[in-house]
């Protein structure tokens, strides 16, 4: 009960916490992308008397105790007040990113220290402060530690790579594992030498047991708080002096909550004792076992939910202090010379190895190799992946500190910044189109790899429709999405132009071109509305809606909305009036594939998905050709960004600009009469903020103003007009995550940074489309940097946004 109260407040700080983060209040709260968070919050308060009920039960020794009644008895009744008040008022559904969903966050660690509180107070004044403190966790055992945890997942990683569930060379393998040991050795080696430090220290003092219990709280405080502040807020882009505040004070109170409790359940058992010898080692071997089938276990159970690997990470330091707490308990010590000897030949190794494999990172001649190495194996090997966020940041030089805070304070501003509605217009004078329009159909299959289709891909066999719209059809091959995650990238593709890094600017109508476009031109709409949409759109009587959804896990299903939309074409009145339409269905979007329940993993859940889709595409499709609307027709499927799939063990695509989530398919059906006149060159890059500006093109809304951080029409009268808009390189963003990147030569490059993890990437497309070898070096990131630096900066003037500036 004690650690379900923990959870449960826990659980709520992180609502709190998401509730505060705009763009984590947009994703998770306003448009829940997991199910059990309205189930959380509709039920938060009959939680909340379950586990307070559960609670009590516990605190009945507390109660017998005349010096602890009373300020148990105030527990109890001030929680059943609060308990009642939150179940008539529901507080919880009523944050959004204010100050107060900070506020309430800090007041959920409340009833967690004063718990603890209460827990110290019934253990009683200690009588052994002035003794020498006792055996703590010592090199030896942080030795052994390390090394179980190292070979658990190691082993893990292996079994993970002949079963086809991670992909990683034998090479790369021996790299890999070389180094997660190294890494593993300096962590629990370096945990166990600051413990001994403490103890030294404390041992000089008139109060030894005190001052020992002190220090070593601080400092496992301090470790909380790091792993807060550094793998956890930066995935939801929560950075600043309040994360700073919050972390220290989460990590305090639980530090505080479970030591209190430690202290408690002694003065009730006594001291937990080894095991005995005989049992020893049969117990350690079968935890060695558990901790192999826990390190197999985690990215399969976790993994394909997973935020930006936030959970898995959180599950492997779990398993390290299960780890550490078993081999405390078996009571494994070697004692004398041999252990001294073993503790400092693992110690030289592991600080050895480490800086070698700094060296080898630092040696542009076996860069690439490394990163390939250390990239794939952390892929197939959370723990490695984990220790290697843990170390990686503190060896960043100032100069990549600098860049990556750069990047952070740009990324997703706050409701508090008040930033103008641009002059995003396409055209200098945007007047109606003259003669017959043709009607524009825009789908935006959502998540939709390139390869997942059989226009990019000929070994597909489950996509007969597309293909055949698509020799029908202009296929850009080289395309790309400018932002990896739906928030940013759908009104991107509205707009026409690269958005301020904002959910969003407000009134957002103004800069809208493509909803402009379709007013001006008197099309009816029929639109799919989207949490999105509903945000970006203003509402008109000609739009009708063909679904209304309020959430991403809801029904944005590709085959019904076809259905409703040719049932919404035979009915319209004026059949004169040209139609536009516009769906961007979820089918397979990664929250949709998780949920489905067809058998056989992701890849038959996905190929599943696609036949639907395909068919229900051919039948529309064959509908337009019968109502002899297709060759008047401007049809356009599309994605708005790609997905991962296990490549390195990545899913989704919440804060990865990799080549599988940036890369889209883009298939455009021209009618006849206006393809007979234009020019197009499929190989040249281009991207899903190009499609307004073609549409404005192909309207007869010409010229399109050249500017850097708009899109260009695909198709021209003349090859000269295209020439003019290329560019040397683009930026590209995640939409949620302060990650960006810069793609080069005509989409054959790709440099990454990613300042939540304080890494840096740079792909060769050209040789190796996938991705698979890093080839960054010192001097690309100096070459790149500032590519990066002048476009956000651009973006940010664009919109009239300062650093430090709440508003224009």
């Amino acid at each position: 009960m004690r650690f379900g109260f923990l959870a449960f407040w826990l659980v709520t700080l992180a609502y709190c916490v998401l509730a505060y983060v705009p763009f984590a209040y947009f994703g998770f709260i306003r448009n829940p992308l997991l199910t059990w968070i309205p189930f959380f919050v509709t039920y938060h308060a009959l939680l909340y008397a379950v586990f307070l009920c559960g609670v009590s039960l516990t605190l009945i020794p507390h109660l017998a105790q005349e010096r602890t009644r009373n300020s148990t008895a105030g527990f109890i009744a001030l929680n059943a007040i609060a308990c009642c008040y939150l179940w008539r008022h529901q507080v919880l559904m009523t944050l959004d990113p204010e100050p107060a969903s900070y506020l309430w966050g800090l007041v959920s660690l409340y009833p967690l220290v004063w718990l603890a509180s209460l827990d110290l107070h019934f253990a009683g004044k200690p009588t052994r402060l002035r003794e020498r403190p006792a055996a703590t966790f010592d090199p030896v055992q942080a030795a052994v530690t390390a090394v179980m945890v190292f070979c658990g997942f190691a082993i893990a990683a292996m079994a993970r790579t002949t079963f086809g569930e991670a992909a990683v060379s034998g090479g790369l393998t021996f790299r890999g594992a070389g180094a997660s040991l190294s890494f593993h050795l300096v962590i629990f080696l370096g945990f166990a030498l600051v413990l001994e430090g403490i103890k030294w220290v404390s041992g000089k003092t008139p109060w030894p047991q005190a001052c020992h219990l002190a220090l070593a709280g601080i400092f496992v405080w301090l470790l909380c708080a790091q792993a807060l502040r550094t793998l956890i807020f930066p995935a939801i882009s929560f950075e600043g002096l309040g994360a700073n505040v919050l972390a220290a004070g989460a990590a305090l109170a639980i530090v505080f909550y479970l030591a209190a409790l430690v202290v408690r359940l002694r003065s009730l058992l006594g001291p937990i004792r080894a095991v005995p010898g005989n049992l020893k080692y049969q117990r350690i071997w079968l935890f060695a076992l558990a901790l192999v089938a826990c390190a197999y276990s985690i990215p399969i159970l976790i993994g394909r939910a997973d935020w930006d690997f936030v959970l898995q990470k959180m599950a492997a330091i779990v398993v390290w202090v299960l780890t550490l707490q078993a081999v405390c308990w078996a009571g494994i010590r070697m004692r004398g010379q041999a252990g001294a000897v073993a503790v400092l030949v693992l110690g030289c190794s592991g600080a050895g190895g480490y800086e070698y494999v700094r060296s080898r990172l630092e040696n542009p001649g076996t860069q690439a190799v490394w990163n390939s190495a250390l990239d794939a194996y952390s892929g197939a090997d959370i723990s490695f992946k984990t220790a290697d966020s843990i170390l990686s940041p503190a060896f960043d030089n100032r100069t990549y500190r600098e860049f990556y805070q750069f990047v952070r304070e740009r990324t997703n501003l706050g409701r508090d910044v008040i930033a103008r509605p641009a002059d995003t217009r396409l055209v200098a004078k945007l007047e109606p189109s003259r003669g017959q329009r043709p009607n524009i159909f825009l789908f935006v299959i959502d998540s939709l790899r390139r390869d997942s289709i059989s226009p990019y891909n000929g070994t597909v066999d489950y996509t007969p429709e597309i293909g055949r719209f698509a020799r029908d059809s202009v296929v850009m091959q080289n395309a790309f999405t400018r932002y990896a995650g739906t928030a940013l990238s759908e009104p991107s593709i509205w707009v026409g132009a690269m958005q301020l890094h904002k959910q969003y600017i407000e009134p957002f109508y103004p800069m809208n071109n493509l909803e402009h476009l379709l007013e001006l031109d008197g099309y009816q709409s029929y639109i799919s509305f989207d949490p999105i949409l509903r945000t970006i759109l203003r509402p008109s009587s000609s739009i009708t809606e063909l679904d209304n959804d309020t959430a991403w896990w809801g029904e944005l299903d590709f085959v019904p909305t076809l259905k409703k939309l040719e049932a919404a074409i035979d009915a319209r009145g004026d059949r004169k009036q040209p139609i536009f339409a516009y769906s961007q269905p979820q089918n397979v979007h990664t929250l949709t594939l998780e949920r489905s329940r067809i058998k056989g993993g992701r890849k038959a859940v996905t190929t599943y998905e696609l036949r639907r889709m395909d068919a229900a595409f051919g039948e529309f499709v064959r509908f337009l050709e019968q109502r002899g609307l297709y060759d008047n027709s401007i049809i356009i499927l599309t994605a708005d960004h790609g997905d991962s799939y296990g490549e390195f063990g990545r899913y989704g695509h919440s804060g990865f600009l990799f080549p599988e989530v940036i890369r889209i398919p883009l298939i455009i059906h021209l009618p006849s009469k206006i393809s007979d006149h234009l020019v197009w060159d499929t190989q040249q890059v281009s991207f899903a903020i190009d499609i307004t500006p073609t549409l404005y093109y192909l309207l007869g809304h010409r010229p399109i103003l050249n500017n850097e951080l708009f899109g260009r029409p695909l198709m021209t009268v003349r090859p000269e007009e295209q020439a003019e808009y290329i560019r040397p390189y683009y930026l590209l963003a995640s939409s949620y995550t302060p990650v960006y990147g810069i793609l080069g030569k005509n989409g054959k490059s790709l440099f990454i940074v990613d300042a939540v993890n304080s890494k840096n990437y740079f792909y060769d497309l050209a040789e190796d489309p996938l991705g698979t070898r890093n080839h960054v070096t010192a001097r690309l990131v100096k070459e790149n940097e500032p590519l990066v630096r002048r476009q956000i900066e651009m973006i940010d003037n664009f919109y009239g946004w300062q650093p430090g500036h709440n508003g224009p």
